[in-house]
């Protein structure tokens, strides 16, 4: 698992800068000062230079900064290339003569604008394919390392920029969320992107009976489950507790693992929730109510008798699985 890009420092940078345009280098790239002297964009007679198709956003007279990331564009959440254009870039164009994943770097490219034109943003992100021939006069464009980005003046001086930046989300659909909020403004930004596919599941669980191996299987943490003990197990009652399962989608993988692991089968997907949904980030409450605790393992079931699915089944066929039905 590759560290998740910081954009904060190049952010703050951008914060002072005059909206300039951004060559994205990966971090393997053999020679990324190369971009610095090169001509990126159309030329003046009104062709492209080395780029894969599409309105290039880069040469439109403003200054250009190349910045070199310190992982694969390819790797990148979708959400790195979209904190640039929030940040103040006016555009880019990503660099792929040196990545390693070219054809998944324009991947990322291409669903990052998917959501700018869907937002109504001026800003493009487009590929490169080659370094362009034509080269620069006079000194080479500015050059920025993830790592290594100078300090502003006012930093430098001890004054605030009153910039206040979060520190990015683990969860890629969390700090993808977090940016389109900042992209779409307070008005009109649910409806704008729920054309767009988001592959987070709407899950339902009108049957769950609280034993949570959901929860506890989740390598995201999208579903919790917290229980409060109402009676306490004695000779003439089993122990009863309160339950509430919760999920929240925007930690969510789609990856189905609490879909297969659920003793009931009570966990189900009843479709796909949509951006504005995921963009209100609330989380919902999937099931509340009560459940006996497990005499033999302690988890919680729903069950009648003291026993749950899995112990129940373990208790009858002690031995392993039973034959399958019409078998001798």
């Amino acid at each position: 698992m590759t560290t998740a890009t910081d954009t904060r420092p190049l952010r703050r940078w951008l914060h002072n800068a005059d909206g300039p345009q951004l060559v994205i280098c990966c971090g393997e790239h053999p020679d990324a000062e190369a971009w610095s002297r090169a001509v990126v964009g159309p030329r003046p007679g009104g062709t492209r230079s080395g780029t894969s198709g599409g309105n290039s956003s880069v040469g439109r007279g403003r200054e250009h900064v190349v910045v070199n990331l310190a992982g694969c564009v390819a790797e990148a959440p979708t959400a790195v290339l979209l904190e640039l254009m929030a940040g103040g870039a006016s555009g880019a164009t990503v660099a792929l003569d040196g990545c390693a994943n070219a054809s998944k770097a324009e991947a990322v490219v291409a669903r990052a604008n998917v959501f700018l034109s869907a937002l109504g943003r001026p800003q493009t992100i487009d590929c490169a394919a080659v370094l362009p021939r034509d080269r620069k006069h006079g000194s080479a464009w500015p050059m920025l390392v993830e790592g290594d980005v100078p300090v502003s003046r006012r930093a430098l001086f001890g004054r605030r920029d009153d910039l206040a930046l979060a520190e990015p989300s683990e969860h890629p659909t969390q700090r993808l969320v977090a940016v389109l909020r900042e992209l779409a403004g307070e008005a009109g930004w649910g409806t704008k992107l729920d054309g767009i596919p988001t592959g987070i599941p709407k899950l339902a669980a009108p049957r769950c009976a609280g034993s949570g191996p959901c929860a506890r299987i989740c390598p995201a943490g999208a579903l919790t489950l917290a229980r409060t003990t109402l009676a306490e197990a004695s000779p003439d009652r089993d122990a009863m507790a309160q339950f509430q399962l919760t999920f929240d989608p925007v930690k969510c993988t789609s990856c189905g693992q609490c879909l297969e692991v659920c003793p009931e089968s009570a966990l189900k997907r009843s479709g796909e929730l949509t951006w504005s949904q995921l963009l209100a980030h609330e989380p919902v409450d999937l099931r509340v109510g009560l459940t006996r605790r497990c005499a033999r393992c302690g988890v919680g079931h729903g069950r009648s008798g003291d026993l749950c699915a899995v112990c129940a089944y373990r208790s009858a066929n002690p031995f392993g699985s039973t034959m399958p039905p019409g078998a001798p």
